[in-house]
């Protein structure tokens, strides 16, 4: 520290005596000369001189000018000078910030009430003295469904743990400054989310078959001969957009006509969503992105063997669950879970009925990919959560026996159908703690 003490220029040097030289002349005795001067005993004094200045400077400051300009505007202010001022805590850690405030608070504890302890001190309260009431899942909030048709009586869900603060204003600023400090508060955070789901299909598909009816794919010479005709049809699956060519030739009197059918298909499908979503620290934030299928559902069988269906639905997509949670100030702990799903085909749930008259009762096959996890971001980091991959292959060939499996010429006796599927499905999850404006601090 370095100090600089002096007159001002122009000025009698008896009127313009620093009052600070004056304290510490009245300290020590006066110098007969600069030898006898002691450097470490004048910075000494003159510490210990600014040191009470600042003392009486905070002692003037120590009333604020309106208390709700300085702990915000939900406070309760007596005519004692006492301010009560509640303070909001996650739920379920109210009575472990009670024990922080006791411990390393620094404060002098007049009464302590919570679920344990109700009974009023025999004294009043002391200037120096707080007053901590711990109410546990007071802050609750009704809840209502959105969806639903009758107007129910709402449900109250607790949310927070509430500590009532009744202190003077010097007390009840350390405590709001150790609470800001080390007690994280129930705040907002803002989870933004990017989906991406990328399909792939390719397929080849081609079969014979006749041209017509009345023309049959081999026709031999001999109309009396045991065989004089041979006539197939495995023509492709496709009903429409097909590549056919018609094939006729004859070979010493045998004749050949057919219909050659290709169709070669391949789609992309890339379905990106990008949702957004607020929620309070410890809730759940809920994303999904379904189709609802419908299938019948099997309610009762009687005696018969007569059943009876109810329409149902299930749901088919990516579904996208998160509960955030702050630890400390910044840091956010994210516990994920998603989940995507498609429909792979349909199987046969029950059957009724004779030859002629037969009832199928059908159900879908649903296959999921899903995957839970827990991480820890700090500030402006993002999580990528990827593998959800599904890949299917089918194969199927339909062929006359032994001419099918001639080589080369065996594709004219069969039908080939190949096809790939390949789903794909990446999370991009980036959650931001919302910081609110009001300089007041009345959160907390």
């Amino acid at each position: 520290m370095l100090l600089g003490l002096g007159a001002c220029v122009g000025s009698e040097p008896e009127s313009e005596i620093d009052p600070l030289f004056e304290a510490l002349a009245e300290r020590g005795a006066p110098l007969d000369s600069v030898d006898d001067f002691d450097e470490d005993a004048y910075l000494e004094a003159l510490e210990a001189e600014y040191a009470d200045l600042e003392a009486s400077a905070a002692g003037q400051d120590d009333e604020p000018i309106s208390p709700f300009a300085e702990f915000g505007s939900r406070i309760q202010v007596y005519d004692s000078g006492f301010i009560a001022k509640t303070f909001h805590f996650p739920l379920g850690t109210g009575e472990k910030a009670l024990q922080l405030l006791r411990d390393y608070g620094g404060l002098n504890v007049h009464a302590v009430f919570d679920k344990e302890n109700s009974t009023p001190p025999e004294h009043p309260q002391a200037p120096d003295a707080v007053v901590l009431h711990l109410l546990e899942g007071f802050d609750k909030e009704a809840f209502s469904a959105p969806r639903s048709q009758n107007l129910d009586p709402p449900t109250p869900i607790p949310l927070a743990d509430v500590l009532i603060v009744t202190a003077m204003p010097g007390p009840l600023r350390r405590i709001q400054d150790f609470v800001h400090t080390f007690i994280s508060d129930v705040r907002q955070i803002e989870i933004e989310a990017k989906i991406v789901e990328v399909s792939t299909r390719r397929s080849l598909d081609y079969g014979i078959r006749p041209i017509d009816d009345a023309t049959p794919i081999f026709g031999l010479p001999n109309a009396g001969s045991l065989v004089n005709s041979v006539d197939f049809s495995f023509g492709n699956t496709v009903e429409a957009s097909e590549a056919i060519f018609k094939v006729a030739s004859v070979f010493d009197g045998v004749e050949f006509n057919a219909l050659l059918e290709l169709v070669a298909q391949r789609e992309e499908v890339s379905i990106i969503s990008r949702p957004k979503v607020a929620v309070r620290e410890g809730a759940r934030a809920e994303v999904r992105t379904t189709k609802k299928i419908p299938f019948f559902k099997v309610s009762a069988i009687n005696a018969s063997g007569n059943f009876t269906t109810n329409l149902d639905f299930v749901d088919v997509g990516v579904q996208m669950y998160v509960i955030p949670r702050v630890i400390g100030r910044d840091t956010i702990i994210l516990n994920i879970d998603v989940e995507a799903s498609q429909q792979t085909g349909t199987a046969v749930a029950l059957t009724q009925g004779s030859e002629d008259n037969t009832s199928v009762v059908t159900v879908p096959e649903i296959s999921k990919r899903r995957t839970t996890t827990t991480v820890r971001l700090e500030p402006g980091q993002a999580i990528i959560l990827g593998g959800l991959i599904t890949e299917r292959k089918l194969e199927r060939e339909r062929k006359i026996p032994f001419l099918g499996d001639i080589p080369l010429l065996g594709n004219l006796f069969r039908n080939s159908f190949t096809e790939s599927r390949q789903t794909n499905v990446l999370f991009f999850i980036r959650p931001r703690i919302l910081q609110g404006f009001d300089l007041n601090a009345e959160g907390f």
